[in-house]
């Protein structure tokens, strides 16, 4: 034979799993198997899926449904559906959820034959399964269920179908919504929420007045709505928005900022302003990305002190991010003398700022070359992703590229990512 015969070495904490799963004691079997789904070595797959068609304990097939599930091997799909019709309904949950996860798409019939099982679990298992598999005519199937009267089925329905991308389920999502506001109360809080999720997921524009409702009489969901209001994109949400500013809350004001930048309300920029100099610093740190955002110059000033004198070493950064959203590149000299500056956060910052602003100027490059030298890791390997982008690339002058939400299209930068604003 001219290939070689190789024998697989398998690593001894994936083999001492292995070997364990012939142990006598069912809760040890298990034990393995759930350790072989962390270690995740395909290696595994095939004596896991003998587990999960022999083994006499239920608890311990289960635990083998859910490490193939986690491991992800094409080659367990199969045994997958067929564990869908166990004499144990823990293990056809676990079967379920783990197709889901595997977003198995050959399993989609035998999902929904599972709609039909006799176990609540097992039911509300496979909606959520099917709602992952990618599928959009499946929505169709599942649109039905949304007027289950159990509110834990009609959650895992919701998320479903926001999940297929379900237009269809848009109407149906703002008449259960409309319901729920005639008499607003706390037992409904988690249906609604996953109702306000799911229109702004949708970006359902004709949701807009009943999120307004929501943002004004409905306490405990009005930050999400807020928020959804935002993604949706509606300029009649922009009034709202400001009145929202002027709550108590702090997480609905923050909420409220965040939405103003994305719709770009330039009408807004008089109420977002005093929020630069608030307190807390989170709020001045979204405050000034809202600024940002609205693209307004007559925050430039104060976004420009805020960059050199805000006494958060966050915030700072934060601020110099949205003057490069704001696109003057006017203010190039005054932020290359920031290359020296003992903020490393603002370091990394400065170059993604350069980045954009960058309009053919040598002292950019100059400026970018010396912080790629800078002794923090995160500081030099942003300056070299953006010494790269400008000498590949024509001068920006400051120009911004709109998509059809008409924000800003730019890579996330390293402070987005920080911050989990991508």
């Amino acid at each position: 034979m001219n290939q070689k015969d190789e024998t697989q070495i398998v690593p001894p904490s994936v083999q001492y799993c292995i070997d364990n799963l012939q142990s006598p004691n069912p809760r040890q079997r298990s034990q393995a198997a759930q350790d072989l789904g962390e270690l995740r070595d395909l290696c595994t797959v095939e004596v896991l899926i003998t587990v999960l068609g022999e083994d006499i304990n239920t608890y311990v097939r289960s635990a083998a449904a859910e490490a193939l599930g986690h491991i992800g091997a094409p080659e367990a799909i199969f045994p997958l559906m067929d564990a869908l019709h166990d004499s144990s309904s823990f293990v056809r949950r676990a079967a379920a959820i783990a197709l889901g996860q595997m977003q198995a798409k050959e399993a989609q019939m035998a999902l929904l034959q599972a709609l039909e099982d006799p176990n609540f679990y097992v039911r509300r298992a496979a909606i959520n399964a099917i709602g992952k598999l990618g599928i959009s005519d499946l929505g169709n199937v599942l649109l039905p269920l949304l007027d289950t009267p159990d509110p834990r089925i009609q959650r895992t329905v919701i998320t479903a179908l926001r999940r297929l991308r379900n237009k269809d389920a848009v109407p149906q999502f703002i008449r259960i919504l409309d319901e729920y506001l005639t008499v607003p109360s706390h037992k409904n809080l988690p249906v609604v929420k996953t109702l306000v999720i799911a229109l702004g997921d949708l970006r359902a524009q004709e949701a807009v007045p009943t999120l307004i409702r929501v943002v004004r009489g409905y306490v405990g969901v009005r930050s999400l709505a807020v928020m959804a209001l935002g993604q949706i994109g509606s300029p009649e949400a922009g009034p709202i928005l400001i009145e929202a500013l002027k709550d108590k809350s702090t997480n609905l004001r923050l909420s409220a900022l965040k939405s103003l930048g994305q719709l770009k309300y330039e009408a807004a920029l008089p109420a977002v302003l005093p929020f630069l100099s608030a307190p807390d610093p989170r709020v001045r740190r979204v405050a000034a990305m809202t600024c940002g955002y609205l693209g307004d110059h007559k925050a430039v000033a104060v976004l420009m002190e805020m960059v050199k004198e805000d006494p958060s070493p966050l915030v700072r950064p934060v601020a110099l991010e949205a003057l490069s959203l704001v696109g003057d590149a006017r203010l190039l000299p005054q932020l290359i003398e920031l290359a020296g500056d003992t903020n490393a956060y603002l370091r990394a910052a400065l170059a993604d700022t350069l980045l954009a602003l960058h309009d053919g100027r040598t002292e950019v490059v100059t400026t970018l070359q010396q912080l790629t030298k800078d002794p923090v890791e995160h500081v030099a390997t942003a300056a070299k992703h953006a010494l790269a982008e400008v000498e590949n690339q024509e001068p920006r002058q400051s120009k911004k590229v709109t998509e059809e939400s008409g924000a800003v299209k730019r890579e996330s930068s390293w402070l987005q990512r920080l911050f989990g604003r991508s």
